[in-house]
């Protein structure tokens, strides 16, 4: 019974790290982070605007990333999943370094979410000017 019990212990201290991992924008957020995430907002903000200016003003439909005048690199460690059928879209911009996959999401309403896993208990990064 002991031998199960040492084993045990071992599958969960090898397992503890994964689940103790800090989330890159949470409420310990770093200068270094912080400045990616803003980058992360200026592209989806970005983004909002081109689709509306190059898209539905000039084009008459909402646009494929490729298509718009953007570099997206910009967001370094962000990675766009963008979907448009032309007369609507969806962006969901993962930044993927971050462990707890913190993400922003829009569409073109241009309301612009931010967000974390529902399985994830994330103190949100709090906005010190709304404080």
């Amino acid at each position: 019974m002991w031998f199960l019990g040492i084993v045990v212990f071992v599958l969960f201290s090898y397992a503890a790290p994964a689940y103790s991992q800090q989330c890159l924008h949470g409420s310990s957020e770093d200068a270094a982070q912080k400045a990616r995430r803003q980058a992360g907002l200026t592209l989806v903000r970005a983004i909002n605007t081109a689709e509306a200016n190059e898209g539905m003003w000039k084009a008459k439909k909402y646009l494929p990333l490729a298509d718009l005048a953007l570099d997206l690199t910009k967001a370094e460690g962000f990675e766009p999943q963008f979907t448009t059928d032309g007369k609507s879209y969806s962006l969901l911009l993962k930044d993927t370094t971050d462990p707890c996959h913190f993400v922003y999401s829009t569409n073109q309403n241009g309301v612009i979410f931010r967000g974390y896993p529902i399985d994830l208990d994330v103190l949100p990064v709090v906005n010190p000017a709304k404080k």
